[in-house]
């Protein structure tokens, strides 16, 4: 591992929740435009990634089809890390992942 970046299993984890967030944006918002930040501090990775599309209700976030979600949901907390998902209608969603780069 890099002493200063993710290790395999944080690279290989974040790799496939962003794959996911594009995969639910090309199938689901209707999107236009989607916006990637990354960015690292001495502890912590964080990925944002906004898009203009139609915008997540609550609702489709607890369904029973949401396996994609579900599995953003596991491979963040096998890291102890951290996922919000944001959306309204008509706004977009913002999906935003923060990973520790280390196990605590």
């Amino acid at each position: 591992p890099d002493s200063d970046g993710l290790d395999q299993e944080r690279s290989t984890a974040v790799f496939r929740i962003f794959q996911e967030v594009l995969t639910n944006v090309a199938r689901h918002a209707n999107a236009t435009r989607v916006d990637v930040f990354m960015r690292q501090d001495a502890d912590t990775l964080t990925l944002e990634v906004q898009d203009n599309g139609r915008g997540i209700t609550a609702a489709e976030m607890r369904g029973s089809k949401s396996l994609g979600l579900l599995g953003m949901r596991e491979r963040v907390l096998l890291f102890s890390g951290k996922l919000d998902i944001n959306g309204s209608r008509g706004r977009g969603t913002q999906v935003t992942v923060s990973l520790p780069l280390r196990s605590k």
